[in-house]
């Protein structure tokens, strides 16, 4: 009998700690974008509504000790301001606060990376979920994605880049997914393949354009992969 509490403790304990995590890129600025027959991110906060969105999702299903965490790509959200003239970093940090969740802001991937691998205990705080808001191609995530460059990203995660990411953060029912285009035809697979966990992406395009809502695929033929 005490040794079958000492292992359902064991198991409850295991339970606990868990982080859910939110990531945000950073948008296009206008002056690249302006114009162009298909532009990207009319609206300053595609990468952050739906964010919200997902934290209200996720909020029901956190058990006690867990944490969600939002990790936003701080430099794209700065210039796009000064175009606006507009303090955005303050709007984010406002619309964490009212959600109550921990904001970490990034500015550049190896500081993304830094916390993934050590921002928490990942000996007792595992990660549950990982959802991914950004610009995207099948090989990347695009941080910055014409934001400093037309059309262009110097600040990525790129799949050659996920060994720097250790592969024992996730919990053993872990879930992950991205919202951005084009992930599902080569990044989901290369995630599985170094952290064991599945990534569910588009085959296709995703379209943030719906208001206080989580993107849809847009392509004729999309679908959502793994």
């Amino acid at each position: 009998m005490l040794r079958s509490l000492i292992l359902f403790s064991c198991f409850f304990l295991s339970l606990q700690g868990r982080e859910w995590i939110i990531l945000s890129g950073g948008p296009a600025i206008r002056f690249y974008e302006a114009g162009k027959e298909r532009s990207h991110d009319k609206h300053w906060g595609n990468f952050i509504d739906s964010a919200v969105v997902r934290i209200k999702e996720i909020k029901p299903k956190l058990l006690e000790g867990d944490q969600i965490t939002w990790l936003v790509y701080r430099p794209g959200y700065q210039s796009r301001g000064v175009e606006l003239n507009a303090d955005l970093l303050a709007n984010i940090l406002r619309r964490a606060n009212q959600e109550g969740v921990a904001l970490f802001w990034f500015d550049t991937q190896e500081q993304l990376i830094n916390y993934l691998n050590s921002g928490k205990d990942r000996t007792r705080n595992k990660i549950q979920h990982l959802d991914y808001f950004g610009h995207s191609n099948k090989a990347c995530f695009l941080f910055d994605y014409s934001n400093v460059m037309d059309s262009m990203s110097k600040d990525y995660l790129h799949t050659m880049d996920l060994k720097k990411i250790k592969n024992d953060l996730f919990t053993p029912d872990a879930t992950c997914q991205s919202w951005g285009c084009h992930s599902g035809e080569y990044y989901s697979a290369k995630w599985k393949e170094r952290f064991g966990v599945k990534m569910t992406g588009a085959i296709g395009k995703t379209d943030y354009s719906r208001v206080h809502s989580l993107p849809f695929l847009s392509s004729e033929k999309g679908r959502w992969a793994q």
